[in-house]
């Protein structure tokens, strides 16, 4: 059986080599990213975050919830940040609006993360929301598409605004044509395809398991801020909902628009070669001091929203 260090030294080992068999960890990749991850790795995968509009009562329980599973690796499945001063939508009026304040929380957010985890290794699948960078250069200052930032020559992009370099623990999953969006994931020990996801239905995993059925393959799908889950033969598919405030100013249209959206999470460990993943759905927890308390549950332990 491998020890704990065992598996974070393969996971290390993991993140080293490329699909060409090169030698060289990655700060980004542009596509799907081949990973073999060892027997006993835990990991866990965030959904549709929204930085700085994401759940913090919850996040708090997130966070313990890491600390106790202590996972070898943290996947951050798309939308991370919602870079909502970038956003083409009309702003709240009296939304507090800085793009670099969004920045800097999603940093600090993640370092803590990794930090209160002791994870090995992390991924950020990039999604919609971190292409709005990339649009809002497009749309409204294609002048700057030519500007490089000075330490690596590389344009404006999530990771460079970010603050992260090769040193960082820390890999930057982006679509084939270097945006964020929907193409770029990873493929797990050659089974399991987690990406940020194009397809949207309305039915709660129906866009996951359309995506299996389009590509015959084993699907992680963020994006649509649902749960669900899809088995078709050997075929599994899987939605893993959302860690959004639904009454932060940014997620003004959410409640009206979208009501079956569902907040949650994912936790997995890799047997016998493959990936088996649990969604673990956050629930009501009300008591007498909040009636709006949320929770969830994972082997015996009840996690529910700080009141601090």
């Amino acid at each position: 059986m491998n020890t704990d260090r065992t598996i974070r030294d393969g996971v290390l080992r993991a993140m080293s080599v490329s699909a060409l068999g090169t030698r060289e960890s990655f700060l980004t990749y542009a596509g799907i990213l081949p990973v073999n991850l060892p027997n006993g790795t835990r990991f866990i995968i965030y959904p549709d975050t929204h930085i700085p509009a994401h759940n913090r009562r919850l996040f708090w329980a997130v966070n313990q919830f890491a600390a106790d599973y202590k996972p070898h690796v943290n996947i951050a499945i798309g939308d991370w940040s919602d870079i909502f001063g970038l956003s083409r939508h009309p702003k709240p009026l009296r939304a507090i609006v800085r793009p670099q304040d969004e920045l800097d929380e999603s940093r600090r957010l993640w370092d803590e993360l990794m930090d209160i985890s002791g994870a090995e290794w992390g991924y950020i699948i990039l999604g919609n929301h971190e292409d709005r960078i990339y649009r809002f250069l497009q749309d409204m200052a294609p002048q700057l598409g030519s500007i490089v930032t000075a330490h690596n020559r590389e344009p404006l992009n999530f990771h460079n605004l970010m603050g992260f370099t090769p040193n960082d623990n820390t890999t930057f999953l982006y679509g084939v044509e270097e945006r964020s969006g929907f193409e770029g994931g990873m493929c797990i020990n050659g089974d399991l395809n987690l990406h940020h996801g194009i397809i949207v239905k309305p039915q709660p995993g129906a866009s996951a398991f359309a995506d299996m059925m389009k590509w015959q393959w084993n699907i992680g799908h963020g994006h649509t801020h649902r749960m669900g889950l899809s088995a078709v033969g050997s075929l599994r598919s899987y939605e893993f909902g959302h860690l959004v405030d639904m009454d932060h100013a940014y997620m003004a249209y959410a409640r009206k628009m979208f009501p079956n959206w569902a907040p949650g999470l994912a936790a997995g460990i890799i047997h016998n070669g493959k990936p088996y993943v649990t969604p673990i759905p956050v629930i009501p927890m009300p008591d007498a001091r909040d009636p709006r308390r949320l929770g969830f549950v994972w082997d015996g332990t009840v996690y529910v929203e700080s009141d601090r």
